[in-house]
């Protein structure tokens, strides 16, 4: 049975950013070994990445990979995984996520972490993980100007990987009405 998606039933999924795996800044801080894998005592450091390493790590092999952490990144919004799988296979393809009228279909690639033009559920629930969930915004307006500079979101990984997605307006600031967006 074919299930189609009216376009108020789907929150609109967040914009991407293209990182090259293992090349964003955000991932290096947490990989504190170089070895190009986030582990659990790593991640641990960040209370979101670790609350959330078991979703996060798709493959179920121990640690984070570029790969997986850039999907997690993405955060795509929370539809129901069965909806969008619409011919009820079991994963997500290419065109069922074509079919949404949302941004999966622009952030495919990178939510499907193991390459085999699938999203998995496992994939499809660590791309819905909110890594900037519970993020104070007075805390991190260190100057109290009522925004978030560039150099105020490097103290925070996650937050600095995904300024340009939150920045909706392309000032160079998040303001309390985006930062609050992006809470969502």
């Amino acid at each position: 049975m074919k299930r189609w998606i009216g376009l108020a039933a789907i929150p609109l999924l967040a914009g991407c950013q293209t990182m090259p795996f293992g090349g964003d800044p955000a991932f290096r801080d947490h990989d504190t070994d170089g070895d190009n894998v986030i582990s659990r005592q790593e991640a641990n450091t960040s209370p979101r990445l670790g609350k959330h390493f078991a979703r996060i790590d798709t493959n179920g092999s121990g640690g984070i990979d570029p790969r997986e952490y850039a999907a997690a990144m993405t955060y795509i919004a929370g539809i129901d995984f069965k909806r969008v799988d619409i011919n009820d296979d079991g994963v997500i393809s290419r065109s069922e996520a074509r079919a949404m009228p949302a941004s999966l279909k622009e952030a495919f690639a990178r939510v499907d972490t193991d390459g085999d033009d699938n999203v998995s559920p496992a994939e499809y629930r660590a791309a819905t993980v909110n890594l900037l969930e519970g993020l104070d915004f007075a805390t991190l307006d260190r100057d109290g100007d009522g925004v978030i500079g560039t150099d105020e979101a490097h103290r925070v990984p996650e937050l600095r990987a995904s300024f340009g997605r939150i920045d909706t307006d392309n000032d160079g600031l998040i303001s309390k009405k985006e930062f609050a967006a992006s809470q969502r």
